[in-house]
C-alpha cells in the first residue's frame, strides 16, 4: 500500500485467460458428456446437451444477425439463459441482461438503450417479448422444458472472439437513478471470471443461483459454474423455503446472497430444520454482516463466509473480504465491517470529495477503481460517462477508507451523504452502529428536510422484536457517536424499498418515509 492506494500485480493484466468460458464448456461436453451441467426448474442439461443447444442458438443468431448483434435474455434464472449466453459469445454477440420485473415500457426503453437486435425468452415471456421488440427485433422463444429446444437444429461453429468485441451488457441497479447500460468487453469478462477468488470452486461444487441473471452477481455466479464445470442450480423465484429446500435436495456447496437474505435463511432453519452436510460455502454481498448475524448463520450453517464488492461499471469484484477474515472475537473483530482487500489486477485510490487529492490510510473520501475488466462508458450517455470514467478510473461515488492493513471500509454513497448543520454524515458509520443492537434486521439512514439545520438524520429499520423502540435507538447511538450523527426520527418497516439486487432505496425512503 502507498499513499492509500492498493494494488495488486498480475503481470501483463490484459492478456486472455488459459481458457474462456466458451471453451471450457466446449471441453467439459468433450469429457464429460453425460454429466450434469445445469439444473433448471423445469430441465436438467448435461454439458452435451447444453453445448449442443448453444450451438443451436449460435446458428440461430449467425442466420439472424450475426456478429455484433446484441442478443437480450428475458426471463428469470433458468437453462435458457446459460444457452443464450453461450450461443452469443460463440457468435462475437453481446448478451443483454433485461430485469424481467421491470414494466414493458421501461422494458422497451432498455432494449432500445443497448441497441438490442435479437431477444431470447421463455413461453412465460414470450408476448412480452414480442411487445417490446422493435421493428426488426428477432425474437426467439426457448422451450425450457425439454433437453433438446430445437430438436434437428444445425449448430454452428463457434468465431474467434476478439478483445474489444462487447460480451455483456448490464444495467446499473438505478438506485441514484434511470438504469444506465453498461458494457463489458469479452477480454475484461473473461479476466474477471479467471482472477482467483476465496471461493475454492473445483467440479464437484454445486453452485445454487438466486441472484438475477441480469445482474453482475448472478452472471459471475453461473460464469464460475461454467468454467469449473461444477454443477448450477437454477432457482427462479425465490423463497426462503425453495432455498433451503434445494440447498438441501440438490446437496448444494456454494450459495450467493445479500445478508438481509442470510437472515431470513437461517430463521427458516431454525422453524424447519434441514440438513446441508454438503453446504460449505456462503458468498455475499451487497453491504457487509453484522456479528450477531455471522454469530448465529455459522451455528446455523457451519460453513465459511466470504464477502464480495463489487459494482456494474466496474465489471467484476473489486475487492474480497476472505473466510480467513470472519473472525467473531478478538483484535481483528472490526474487519468484518470492511469489504476486504481489493483483488489481484485491481487499484483503489481514495480521494478527498472536494479537491481530488489522493489521501492517505486511514482518511475518508471517494473511492476510486482501476480493474481490467472495467467498463470505460455508459451507452448513449456521453455527459454521464465523462463524470464516472476519468482517465482509465471510475469514480464509484461510494465514500470510504483503507486502513493500514488494507482493508477497506465502505462508508455509503457521495450521493447519499447528510449535511447537517454544516457537518457531514455518512450513513454508514450510523447504519453499522445501530446494526449492533441484536433485534436489528436491517437498517438504512438517510436525510430528510430540517428548517432548522438543513438536513436532520432519520433512520429506518426492520426489526425482529417489536419491543425494540426509538429511545431503545436513539439512547445506543448517543453512546457511540456523536451528537449530530444521532438519528432525530426512527421509522420501523416491516421491509426495505429494494432494487432487484437487494439494495435499499434511500431515496424512496426519503420521499415516502
Amino acid at each position: 500500500m502507498d499513499n492509500g492506494v492498493l494494488t495488486h500485480s498480475l503481470g501483463t493484466a490484459r492478456e486472455w485467460p488459459t481458457v474462456t468460458v466458451d471453451a471450457a464448456v466446449r471441453e467439459h461436453a468433450r469429457q464429460r458428456p453425460d454429466e450434469t451441467a445445469i439444473v433448471g426448474p423445469a430441465v436438467t442439461l448435461t454439458w452435451s446437451q447444453l453445448d449442443h443447444a448453444a450451438g443451436c442458438a449460435a446458428d440461430i443468431i449467425a442466420h439472424t444477425g450475426g456478429a455484433g448483434s446484441r442478443v437480450a435474455w428475458l426471463g428469470q434464472n433458468d437453462v435458457g439463459y446459460a444457452i443464450t449466453l453461450l450461443g452469443a459469445w460463440r457468435q462475437r454477440a453481446a448478451l443483454v441482461g433485461l430485469n424481467w420485473r421491470l414494466p414493458e415500457a421501461d422494458l422497451a426503453g432498455s432494449c432500445a438503450d443497448a441497441g438490442v437486435t435479437h431477444v431470447f425468452t421463455s413461453a412465460a415471456f414470450a408476448d412480452v417479448a414480442r411487445a417490446i421488440a422493435g421493428d426488426g427485433v428477432h425474437v426467439e422463444v426457448i422451450d425450457q422444458t425439454t433437453t433438446d429446444p430445437w430438436p434437428g437444429h444445425a449448430t454452428a461453429a463457434p468465431l474467434e472472439p476478439a478483445a474489444d468485441d462487447v460480451a455483456m451488457v448490464f444495467f446499473t441497479s438505478g438506485s441514484t437513478g434511470v438504469p444506465k447500460a453498461v458494457p463489458v468487453t469479452r477480454l475484461g469478462f473473461e479476466i474477471g471470471v479467471a482472477t482467483p477468488t476465496p471461493h475454492r470452486f473445483d467440479a464437484s461444487s454445486r453452485l445454487l443461483i438466486v441472484p438475477p441473471v441480469f445482474h453482475l452477481a448472478g452472471a459471475y455466479w453461473a460464469m464460475y459454474g461454467l468454467v469449473f464445470g461444477a454443477r448450477q442450480i437454477y432457482l427462479a423465484e425465490a423463497s426462503p423455503k425453495t432455498i433451503v429446500d434445494a440447498m438441501a435436495d440438490q446437496r448444494v456447496t456454494h450459495a450467493v446472497f445479500v445478508p438481509t437474505l442470510i437472515r431470513a435463511i437461517v430463521d427458516q432453519l431454525v422453524a424447519e430444520p434441514r440438513d446441508l452436510p454438503e453446504f460449505r460455502h456462503m458468498g455475499y454481498g451487497a453491504s457487509s454482516i453484522t456479528v450477531p448475524l455471522l454469530r448465529e448463520a455459522i451455528d446455523v450453517l457451519g460453513c465459511e463466509f466470504c464477502q464480495v464488492y463489487g459494482m456494474t461499471e466496474g465489471g467484476g469484484v473489486v475487492s474480497y473480504l476472505w473466510p480467513e477474515d470472519h473472525q467473531l472475537e478478538g483484535e481483528h473483530v472490526g474487519r468484518l465491517a470492511s469489504a476486504g482487500r481489493v483483488s489481484i489486477g485491481c487499484e483503489v485510490e481514495v480521494r478527498d470529495v472536494e479537491t481530488g487529492e489522493r489521501l492517505p490510510a486511514g482518511r475518508s473520501g471517494v473511492l476510486w477503481f482501476r480493474t481490467p475488466f472495467m467498463a470505460d462508458h455508459y451507452i448513449g450517455r456521453p455527459e454521464q460517462s465523462a463524470k464516472v470514467f476519468i482517465d482509465g478510473w471510475l469514480n464509484t461515488r461510494d465514500i470510504g477508507r483503507v486502513d493500514d492493513d488494507g482493508y477497506l471500509y465502505i462508508e455509503g454513497r457521495s450521493d447519499d451523504m447528510i449535511i447537517t448543520g454544516g457537518e457531514n454524515v455518512h450513513p454508514g458509520e450510523v447504519e453499522g452502529v445501530i446494526a449492533e443492537l441484536p433485534d436489528v434486521v436491517e437498517v438504512a439512514v438517510y436525510g430528510t428536510p430540517d428548517e432548522r439545520w438543513g438536513r436532520r438524520v432519520s433512520a429506518a429499520i426492520v426489526a425482529r422484536d417489536p419491543g425494540l423502540t426509538e429511545d431503545v435507538v436513539v439512547r445506543h447511538c448517543k453512546e457511540r457517536l456523536a451528537g449530530y450523527k444521532v438519528p432525530r426520527k426512527v421509522t420501523f418497516l416491516t421491509e426495505m424499498p429494494k432494487t432487484a439486487t437487494g439494495k435499499i432505496t434511500r431515496s424512496k425512503l426519503a420521499d415516502t418515509v
